[in-house]
């Protein structure tokens, strides 16, 4: 009986494993804001950039896709916790864990600097005192840190690059960070300046514990995806049509 009970057991265990085996879990988090994703009215996402790639490299792989809430923060602590195997809008300056595995870039999502001060270089930031510059939470901006502890800059953090855009058309930051991506459904005022702060490559950050197979299929995946132009017309299906300018005026990321 005991034998009996030990050979269903291992059954289930060896069917859960499996399972494990044929699916991907990755992440997103609400501040993901369009093109990135698109929510329906449960707050689930339905389509974007993170969507259709996450999704066309799980196809590829011919695994199962699930897409688990996890806040922005708690990216690493879950990866490590093997909760998630993967997050595909990352970039390695944004992450500390040495333990973390990594994809091969997927594209690039430059940050840009918006401001109402006619600047155009970061070196400028030096000549300015406690500039309102917006920010968002989560996220880290390796050129800025000097001229925030120089006191150049004083960061307005906010939930999401959206809403320092809403500050900022309101006049009460002086200018505003954002990934360029995200910027395109946006205006582009003719008093508005642009600094293109980085060139950030986006790839897939993975657990730790994925095996190293896995690790080297996601990027084969990714690179066909590449190579085949499948990459492109996502970005390209997600980028602003003509019609959101205006008159004088230009989408941000231009």
């Amino acid at each position: 009986m005991k034998t009996c009970l030990l050979i269903v057991i291992l059954t289930l265990l060896s069917n859960i494993v499996l399972a494990d085996e044929k699916k991907l879990r990755t992440s997103y988090y609400r501040q993901n804001m369009a093109p990135q994703l698109f929510f329906d009215e449960n707050n689930k996402p339905t389509s974007g950039i993170l969507f259709d790639i996450t999704h066309a490299i799980a196809d590829k792989l011919d695994l199962e896709l699930e897409m688990l809430p996890i806040p922005r923060k708690r990216i690493e602590q879950t990866l490590a916790r093997n909760i998630i195997d993967m997050h595909c809008a990352a970039n390695k300056s944004w992450y500390t864990l040495s333990t973390l595995q990594w994809s091969s870039v997927i594209y690039k999502n430059r940050d840009i600097l918006i401001n109402n001060k006619g600047i155009t270089s970061l070196t400028e930031l030096a000549d300015y005192q406690q500039l309102k510059i917006g920010t968002s939470l989560g996220y880290i901006y390796p050129e800025l840190v000097n001229y925030i502890s120089n006191n150049n800059i004083l960061p307005v953090s906010s939930v999401s690059p959206e809403d320092s855009y809403k500050q900022y058309r309101k006049n009460k930051i002086s200018g505003f960070v954002i990934p360029e991506i995200e910027a395109s459904p946006f205006i582009k005022e003719v008093t508005d300046s642009v600094v293109i702060m980085n060139n950030n490559d986006i790839r897939c950050v993975l657990a730790p514990s994925m095996k190293k197979s896995r690790v080297d299929n996601i990027s084969s995946a990714i690179e066909q995806l590449k190579s085949s132009g499948e990459i492109d017309a996502i970005l390209s299906k997600y980028m602003p049509e003509s019609k959101l300018a205006r008159e004088n005026s230009k989408i941000l990321a231009d």
